[in-house]
């Protein structure tokens, strides 16, 4: 685009920054300008100024993109998780795997435990930190994504379903053993860890049973076994042996409902204390 003799240069630049799609520049450059003017800015200082406000509108608007595709059920972190509640966890290990070499080296991971116990948190809190450094992202349940890849083989749509769960660079797997799947199902399964393993793009599982009961999982020992076996290849295993979260809330809501109204409120009693 060229500066026309009705068009000063101000609206000239703002149009040509909106038509290379930089709108954050666009927004940005007269304020930066003026302060550059004002402080004696050389043009290099100012040229670099105006990039970095571009350069990081662009970083937040993808980081916002890849989140979404992530379709994670919350936003959860390392740091909220309470490690005096589930003392049996390594943080030292943990730590390590929130620098994501896991995901360079293909390893993937598995947290066992019961229900509420806090495996779902710190799978979605690295899968965050792998999407937040600029990996691809995905968080599926095993239910949902045996179904969906049931419903695509009838639709003749398998392969671009597939892909949905073979490409990004983690992925994550929750309650894997929560129902129990059919042959077809369990096959589903095989297929999307099998093309991860080759691939070496780690998986993060989630699950409440105990590995050698996967079997009755999968119908199939020989299904479960071949599962298992890639999964657990270079695996780090987080077997989370302390109480669930969310039954430690319940009795102490219940605990409150058998309070008689009259009762005095507990010594130090107050809210409880967050996951």
């Amino acid at each position: 685009m060229t500066v026309t003799d009705a068009t000063s240069p101000y609206e000239q630049l703002k149009a040509d920054l909106g038509y290379l799609q930089l709108g954050r520049a666009a927004e940005c450059f007269a304020t930066v300008a003026d302060q550059a003017k004002a402080e004696g800015w050389s043009h290099v200082e100012f040229l670099a100024r105006v990039v970095a406000e571009q350069a990081a509108a662009t970083t937040n608007r993808r980081l916002a993109a890849r989140l979404r595709y992530a379709r994670f059920p919350y936003r959860r972190s390392i740091e909220e998780f309470d490690f005096d509640f589930q003392p049996s966890i390594d943080r030292k290990l943990l730590a390590d795997l929130a620098t994501l070499r896991f995901i360079g080296e293909g390893r993937s991971i598995a947290f066992l435990g019961q229900p509420g116990c806090g495996k779902t948190h710190l799978a979605v809190a690295l899968a965050t930190l792998a999407v937040e450094a600029g990996y691809r992202g995905y968080f599926t349940t095993a239910d949902d994504m045996v179904v969906a890849l049931g419903r695509a083989r009838v639709e003749g749509t398998w392969a671009a379903k597939l892909r949905t769960y073979t490409a990004p660079s983690v992925l994550v797997v929750d309650d894997v053993g929560l129902l129990p799947m059919a042959r077809d199902a369990a096959g589903s399964f095989f297929h999307v860890i099998n093309h991860r393993y080759e691939k070496h793009a780690p998986t993060l599982v989630t699950t409440n049973r105990s590995l050698p009961g996967w079997g009755e999982i999968f119908g199939d020992e020989v299904v479960a076994g071949a599962v298992l076996d890639r999964i657990l290849h270079r695996c780090v295993v987080f077997n989370i042996r302390g109480p669930s979260w969310r039954m430690r809330e319940h009795q102490a809501l219940a605990e409150a409902a058998r309070r008689p109204d009259d009762d005095p409120p507990t010594p130090g009693g107050g809210g409880r204390r967050g996951r």
